[in-house]
């Protein structure tokens, strides 16, 4: 935990206007952390069960616990795995492979503790996104990952050990964020969400999203998330849109050579804020990293993120609490500086920033108590 009396801590975050009583408590992670963070900052951020894995923009990896220590793999024994700013990193479910890619137009697939089924491609442009099957692990799974670039390329292990690729799909501009889930693939082009089934391999079509009215779509960072194995989660610009896929009527299928899937948008609204993360929390809910609009009137320099339980409907959302966040050195930082991971099973949300990484969990019982009598 932090001081509370460090004007730079998260643990004394401000809250909404009225003294409302808070969802989320935050921790600010140290240890080992802190003298990496002395030297580098941070680009990307994947969250496993088992440990954190952090890229930055000297092109390093690293490994840490939930409590910033440094956890001993393969990865953390290596030199520098790219020479560019890391973009993305993926690990498969089990948390045995990690995939990372970077402006160096490198993808590498490392294995954590063994090097038989490491990869490295070199595709000659910016790569924005990389994706591992969640069954990469698996030795009969073909080794499957994702690669987007100007096209998404499914790439897989032959019984040779060779590696074939198929190209899913020609992209309109750079594919910028990819997440697997199951069958299916969730990805975002300059035009708005593609979801693309594997089983059938056929697209179930575009979500398409409109340019902002400030700058361009591409200027923002999709941000993907899946919440359950039908249900997406996608934060662009300012616009939240929760998606559900579900079957469509067997004879609708065979009579007009549909996709036996279809993706519903079953609530579209607009925030305030500019959207740098969006994670799932309880039935109907959302945490929502968000970056503020308005910019600080004396300085314009830019003002706190903030944390944002919400509430969803078709249309709109009810806000039911939001937290300022004191991360350090906010003020120079944009929209894509900030990222958001989470651990949905143990509702853990991991809130980065280039020279920062803060813990957000839900109060439990005791706190709930705690506050109460401190508020009378």
């Amino acid at each position: 935990m932090t001081d509370a009396n460090d004007p730079e801590s998260t643990d004394s975050c401000s809250l909404t206007e009225e003294e409302v009583e808070p969802k989320l408590k935050y921790v600010r992670l140290s240890n080992d952390l802190k003298n990496i963070l002395s030297e580098e900052a941070i680009s990307c951020i994947a969250v496993h069960p088992r440990f954190l894995c952090l890229g930055t923009h000297w092109g390093r990896i690293h490994m840490l616990d939930h409590q910033g220590n440094r956890v001993e793999t393969l990865i953390n024994l290596r030199q520098n795995p790219h020479i560019l700013s890391v973009n993305k990193i993926s690990v498969d479910s089990k948390g045995e492979y990690i995939g990372t890619c970077s402006d160096d137009g490198m993808a590498i697939i490392n294995g954590l503790y063994t090097d038989e089924n490491n990869q490295k491609l070199n595709v000659g442009k910016v790569i924005r996104a990389v994706e591992l099957d969640p069954l990469h692990y698996k030795s009969g799974s073909g080794r499957r990952f994702l690669i987007g670039d100007h096209k998404l390329v499914l790439y897989e292990r032959t019984f040779l050990k060779g590696l074939k690729s198929t190209v899913l799909s020609e992209s309109e501009g750079a594919v910028s964020a990819i997440k697997w889930n199951g069958q299916f693939i969730a990805w975002a082009s300059s035009l708005g969400v593609h979801v693309y089934d594997l089983s059938e391999r056929c697209s179930l079509g575009l979500i398409k999203w409109e340019e902002p009215k400030e700058g361009k779509l591409t200027d923002f960072r999709c941000n993907l998330s899946w919440s359950n194995s039908t249900t997406l989660l996608i934060g662009w610009v300012d616009t939240i849109r929760i998606c559900v896929i579900r079957k469509r009527n067997p004879i609708e299928v065979s009579t007009r050579n549909l996709p036996a899937h279809i993706v519903d948008p079953m609530s579209t609204f607009q925030t305030e804020f500019y959207v740098c993360g969006v994670a799932p929390l309880e039935s109907h809910q959302l945490v929502v990293l968000g970056y503020p609009k308005d910019r600080d009137s004396e300085t314009n320099k830019a003002l706190r993120p903030i944390l944002c339980v919400l509430q969803y409907k078709a249309s709109d959302y009810i806000e039911i609490c939001t937290d300022s966040l004191s991360m350090r050195g906010y003020q120079e930082y944009k929209c894509d500086d900030y990222h958001l991971d989470c651990l949905i099973e143990e509702n853990q949300y991991f809130i980065v920033s280039p020279k920062d990484v803060v813990v957000a969990s839900l109060y439990e019982t005791d706190d709930r108590v705690q506050w109460l009598i401190e508020h009378g």
